[in-house]
């Protein structure tokens, strides 16, 4: 019997493939508070899991770029779970250490003025999985930043 049920626990996990999750586009990002260099953020991210079953993203380590310079680094603040088969938007809380954010929110402030929103790479990588599988995502983006204080 033991032999029977380890025989179907095997085909089961090497019959499912692990597709990769992928970041479609940064919809917001909203400071909720920063005092003393530490951020507290909230960034909707379009999110697709092409896989039949949910995954969950259980961390994620990011460093923010306005150019050449580092803004600095931000960390998931809490995991969430991803809908099986899906392309939805998901809020993503983000704590973080923003050490050279005024040298740089002065830049992007100066381009606001000017008509331009700040450009910004999101670099870093989300770790992501289910009961049997685990994966590091890598993400990497550069996109214009819709900002609200």
């Amino acid at each position: 019997m033991n032999f029977f049920v380890s025989f179907f626990f095997l085909i089961a996990l090497t019959s499912c493939e692990f597709k990769d999750v992928k970041l479609e586009e940064v919809q917001d990002f909203e400071v909720n508070s920063l005092s003393g260099g530490k951020l507290d953020a909230t960034i909707n991210l379009v999110l697709s899991n092409p896989n039949s079953f949910p995954i969950t993203v259980k961390s994620g380590e990011f460093e923010l770029f306005s150019g050449k310079k580092s803004l600095g680094d931000a960390q998931l603040k809490k995991a969430f779970k991803i809908n099986a088969n899906s392309t939805e938007v998901y809020p993503v809380k983000l704590t973080g250490n923003m050490g050279d954010m005024i040298t740089a929110g002065l830049t992007g402030l100066a381009g606001l003025l000017s008509g331009k929103k700040p450009e910004v790479l999101v670099k870093g990588e989300l770790k992501v999985g289910n009961f049997f599988y685990h994966k590091k995502v890598p993400i990497e983006i550069k996109t214009e930043l819709p900002m609200s204080f």
